[in-house]
């Protein structure tokens, strides 16, 4: 069975979303990649969700998704994308139950020096212990 990570990334890369396809890496996108392209960043948080007689039942564990483009062709259209694939999200095949998955936040920054933008969407992932 693959992570929940692994289902979060399958999910993004079945949306097809333009130009972006299977353009998606875990933390870093290798040097030679083109952009746009997506990065995620697995278990910044994971905190109990459900307790029951003083056990820890089930967790949401925090991913980030980030959306990388050259500012002067960003393409709005992307991040919404990105967000209707990811929000609500049915995650199959992880090593453990997914009860839900949403997205918390979504955050836009730029860095005109270096001619980058990029979206990061904060998504939390509910699952069984």
């Amino acid at each position: 069975m693959a992570s929940v990570a692994s289902a979060l990334r399958t999910v993004i890369t079945a949306a097809n979303i333009t130009n972006i396809t299977t353009k998606v890496y875990r933390d870093v996108a290798p040097d030679s990649e083109t952009y746009p392209f997506v990065t995620f960043g697995d278990d910044i948080t994971r905190v109990p969700r459900l307790l029951g007689d003083g056990v820890v039942k089930a967790r949401v564990r925090n991913v980030s998704v980030d959306l990388w483009q050259l500012l002067d062709a960003e393409d709005t259209t992307l991040v919404e994308s990105l967000l209707a694939a990811i929000d609500g999200a049915n995650l199959v095949g992880a090593d453990k139950t997914i009860f839900g998955c949403t997205v918390q936040d979504v955050g836009r920054a730029v860095l005109p020096d270096d001619n980058i933008c990029q979206h990061s969407l904060s998504v939390n992932i509910t699952h069984s212990n």
